[in-house]
């Protein structure tokens, strides 16, 4: 619940209200839908004899389908109003917008279809004895757009604020498999710091976070960051970060002397003002093992 009150709480992605993204946003889900109708046929055309060729129905389907435009262009355009005028829209506040906006094509498609079928042919069901259906396959159909729209908007938003943190901190774009950039995250996903491999020496756990332990323009440096150790293992890091203790992630590059003392293993780094490592009898295979390598 926790995290589903956050997401609500988190703004949605400032490109995604944005004029050109929101156009090329409508035309997926319009190219979707009208695709979709074509194949699965949802509308129950069969109910209507006249309704026999694909022609026809393909006329019928992309009317259909200019409703659904004409209204996501007119919700969009205040969505992007409301965006620019006044405060960001928060993801709650956008759910909320998207089911106003499914029921308002829903109804208005279900309007069209009741006249044709009143009119044309003489079809005896009234507007409220199809609206069910009708709003069942409008969520069933612009759902997968909406979904696969949102997560494309907020990649490009994530890989925006990456390069505007790499701008700002002076990072280059450009890396390779023998140094690659760290990029660490908090619990929430939020980018908080990026460190070159060649930099890091060890990361400490903290109760509800870690200490970053790297090297910043010739001193040394610690960065806390709310995260626990568990879940910075799991990063896509690179094999030189081995696990040595459960309250250690130590960086081998920067590994000198791995020595045996009374009280057990430990690991000495390469600058003589950071403290030995210890490692613990879960991971000292493990450790041996890397240091063998």
């Amino acid at each position: 619940m926790g995290n589903i009150h956050y997401y609500m709480r988190k703004r949605i992605p400032i490109n995604l209200t944005k004029i050109t993204n929101s156009l090329l946003f409508i035309a997926f889900v319009v190219v979707f839908a009208f695709t979709f109708i074509l194949i699965f046929s949802p509308y129950g055309s069969g109910k209507f004899e006249a309704i026999k060729t694909k022609e026809v129905f393909a006329a019928h389907t992309a009317i259909v389908s200019a409703i659904g435009l004409v209204v996501l262009l007119i919700s969009r355009m205040i969505l992007h109003f409301v965006c620019v005028k006044r405060e960001p829209v928060r993801y709650g506040t956008y759910v909320a917008w998207v089911v106003v906006e499914i029921i308002a094509i829903a109804m208005f498609c279900n309007l069209y279809a009741w006249l044709v079928g009143k009119v044309v042919y003489n079809c005896k069901i009234g507007y409220f004895g199809i609206i069910g259906d009708t709003l069942t396959y409008c969520v069933s159909i612009l759902t997968v757009p909406y979904i696969i729209s949102t997560m494309y908007f907020e990649l490009m938003a994530k890989d925006l604020y990456i390069e505007r943190f790499r701008k700002r901190h002076g990072i280059t774009a450009e890396t390779d498999d023998k140094n690659p950039q760290l990029l660490f995250n908090d619990d929430k996903g939020n980018l908080k710091l990026s460190v070159n491999i060649e930099n890091l020496y060890y990361i400490e756990a903290a109760d509800n976070y870690v200490n970053i332990c790297y090297q910043n323009k010739d001193r040394i440096t610690k960065f806390i960051l709310r995260n626990s150790l568990k879940n910075i293992e799991t990063m896509d890091f690179s094999a030189d970060l081995v696990r040595c203790h459960r309250s250690y992630i130590v960086n081998f590059k920067k590994v000198k002397v791995l020595k045996k003392e009374k009280t057990g293993l430990f690991i000495e780094l390469d600058d003589k003002d950071i403290s030995d490592l210890p490692v613990s009898k879960t991971y000292a295979q493990m450790v041996l093992d890397k240091f063998n390598q």
